[in-house]
């Protein structure tokens, strides 16, 4: 929705906003739906290390400054960082001092949340499947998925306080698909896979030698940062170079 500042709701079919006519819209009244051509599967975590964590609520006059050094000032109200008045996004932050991992759950306070986090360093897999793209719709979804060094998505709770910071990576395995050639009925034989391919039907786990009709590509050759809205303003909030 960001990165295609798609801040206004879509009026009807013919009208669509960037978002809706990927992710899919529902309206008022009758021939006022259409599909999504997106979707995303589930992320299964490889036998990820998990703890329990005790945060204080409320967290008022707890910021973060520049460096990643945390600092408490009494009645300083949160800040937000906000993109257009519409989206707000939290930055990339170390672990807040007032965070306590602990050994087991034990609550001993209602001024507090308790969650189960998983801790840093595990890894998750998930397919992305798309259809009928256009280049500027793909190249927008390879950078909000891919981003660029330096940049990571922030998810889950308790993001102000350090929580949800992860980089998604496109796989090699991943790949586009010529429907002319999967579909031509012709026996062609099967190539050699060489760099990474991304997918027009994302998929992973492909370890054969490819089919002609998986097309390679090169990530670095969809990066296109003049289709991001907000391009700067998304730079700086998903900076991550201070964690």
């Amino acid at each position: 929705a960001i990165a295609s500042d798609s801040a206004t709701p879509s009026p009807d079919l013919q009208r669509l906003n960037a978002e809706d006519s990927l992710f899919g819209w529902v309206g008022r009244g009758p021939n006022q739906a259409i599909m999504g051509r997106l979707s995303v599967d589930f992320g299964m975590f490889d036998a990820p290390e998990m703890a329990w964590f005790k945060i204080p609520y409320p967290y008022t006059g707890w910021h973060c400054r520049a460096g990643g050094q945390w600092k408490h000032t009494e009645g300083q109200a949160v800040p937000q960082l906000q993109i257009a008045g519409q989206w707000r996004l939290f930055l990339h932050t170390p672990m807040a001092p007032i965070v306590k991992q602990l050994d087991e759950f034990q609550a001993d306070t209602a001024q507090a949340n308790y969650c189960r986090a998983i801790l840093p360093g595990a890894r998750a897999r998930f397919t992305i499947r798309f259809w009928n793209l256009e280049d500027e719709e793909l190249q927008r979804l390879v950078w909000a998925v891919a981003l660029e060094p330096g940049l990571a998505h922030k998810m889950g709770h308790h993001r102000y306080l350090g929580f949800g910071s992860l980089r998604l990576h496109i796989l090699p395995q991943s790949y586009l698909i010529d429907w002319s050639q999967r579909y031509s009925g012709q026996s062609e034989p099967k190539r050699s896979r060489g760099r990474s391919p991304v997918g027009a039907y994302a998929t992973a786990g492909v370890t054969h030698d490819a089919p002609r009709w998986q097309l390679p590509i090169q990530v670095e050759e969809w990066l296109n940062p003049d289709v991001i809205a907000h391009y700067a303003k998304l730079q700086r909030a998903l900076n991550a170079k201070s964690v």
